[in-house]
């Protein structure tokens, strides 16, 4: 019952329109909101991470890198790269920066002022993911300079290397906070409704988040795959995942298919699934309205997978020792993928048996890796990220002779604080993607 009232609460919440920029409601002292619970605090964030990333953010990366058609209304645009500021201001402006990243900085507050050791490591865990998630696809944003209120209401920007150093910072002061064996007089427990206070499970999440850090780095930097590795070996100790409960609070892509319907399965991942004689097919490639029946209403949310961590340990490996030191995570990778989706031990044992999907040991390459990974990560914007980093899977444009490469500045930014906005345009490359 406490839940359902719970997931009640802040689905009215997550329905409201948040008061803009980086100051939350103004007629709060952001430096002193010692009066709220963080157990009140703590569900909000984590319901706002879940709705931004797994709506708008996974639908445009989905468009971006061809698991999803736009067939109707704006995602036609979309579709022909005609990508804008104003599409992305919700997730950005009202649900990143006002709903998360300010919220977490309340959380902070009072966690600091209390002790409460293990709310602090939680929020700046969720900082680092969101942190890492707008320096991906933004490169440079306000952060150091931002959540002042009126004192600042034209934030300078912080390069992505910033960025990242604050991402790798909040990890490793995370870790310490949850590491504390008195967590404080408050601790997180059915409040957290990801992992329900689990401190073993946050602990691993920010090695894994580190790990995820660490691949993109490694474009430029080759070091940066043992990093992830080491990271990645005291990763997930489970899927970090958002239990959606149905009906009036809904999986964020079950309510998009049911009021807008205006996508289809994308070219590309049509392509594979056809190429490979995958069971997923049937699954996958239904139509995107209220009769979908993978994206169901109380489908959870899965931000981040012992799937994708598979994966991310067999392109580590391949990476500093070679394939046939990837080949067993690389396996149960495709393994744990299909049977999450139902598929019958028959037809995976079918499934592997086929060249195209396991060449032996030694024939694996990083298009195996990634091709897999990205039909096992549907609607997960870090198949985007895979793209950019490894140029797989191969992708056509749709529109001209260039795939965008990244979000586009919202116009609020443009409006409001266009004498801190770098140049940039959607087929700019972020940093580490040069």
């Amino acid at each position: 019952m406490k839940k359902s009232i719970l997931f009640s609460l802040l689905a009215v919440v997550l329905s409201l329109t948040a008061c803009k920029k980086y100051f939350g409601d103004v007629n709060t002292n952001p430096n002193n909101p010692l009066s709220v619970e963080p157990k009140v605090i703590l569900p909000g964030i984590e319901t706002a991470i879940s709705y931004s990333l797994g709506g708008d953010a996974a639908r445009f990366s989905a468009i971006l890198n061809q698991q999803l058609t736009g067939i109707d209304r704006q995602w036609t645009v979309l579709e022909k790269y005609k990508f804008v500021g104003s599409d992305v201001e919700d997730l950005y402006e009202t649900n990143i920066y006002t709903k998360v990243l300010m919220e977490i900085h309340n959380l902070k507050i009072i966690a600091n002022e209390n002790g409460y050791h293990h709310y602090n490591g939680i929020a700046k865990t969720l900082e680092a993911y969101t942190l890492l998630f707008v320096a991906d696809f933004w490169d440079a944003a306000p952060y150091s300079d931002a959540f002042k209120g009126f004192d600042n209401l034209q934030p300078k920007y912080d390069s992505q290397a910033e960025l990242y150093a604050t991402v790798f910072s909040l990890l490793a002061d995370a870790r310490s906070d949850l590491n504390q064996s008195n967590g404080g007089s408050k601790v997180p427990a059915e409040d957290d409704l990801m992992y329900g206070g689990d401190i073993t499970k946050w602990i691993g999440l920010t090695n894994f988040i580190e790990a995820r850090a660490n691949l993109r780095l490694a474009k430029n930097n080759a070091s940066k795959y043992q990093d992830a590795l080491t990271a990645i070996n005291s990763g997930l100790t489970a899927d970090w995942i958002y239990p959606y409960s149905g009906g009036a609070f809904a999986h964020p892509m079950n309510q998009f298919n049911v009021n807008w319907g205006s996508v289809a399965l994308g070219n590309r991942i049509t392509e594979l699934l056809t190429t490979y004689n995958d069971p997923r097919m049937p699954m996958y490639n239904q139509p995107f309205d209220e009769s979908n029946t993978y994206f169901t209403d109380n489908k959870s949310h899965v931000i981040a997978s012992l799937i994708e961590q598979e994966f991310i340990m067999a392109e580590c490996k391949f990476q500093i020792s070679g394939p046939a030191s990837a080949y067993t995570n690389y396996i149960n990778g495709i393994t744990l993928a299909l049977q999450r989706d139902g598929v019958s031990s028959t037809d995976i044992t079918t499934y592997l048996a086929q060249n195209s999907v396991d060449p032996g040991a030694s024939n694996i390459t990083l298009e195996h890796i990634i091709n897999q990974k990205y039909i096992a990560l549907i609607l997960e914007h870090e198949t985007f990220t895979d793209w950019r980093r490894t140029g797989f899977p191969t992708l056509v444009p749709n529109n001209g002779s260039v795939i965008p490469r990244r979000f586009p500045t919202p116009q609020s930014e443009l409006n409001l604080n266009a004498g801190n906005v770098p140049q940039s345009t959607i087929f700019s490359r972020v940093t580490w993607d040069n």
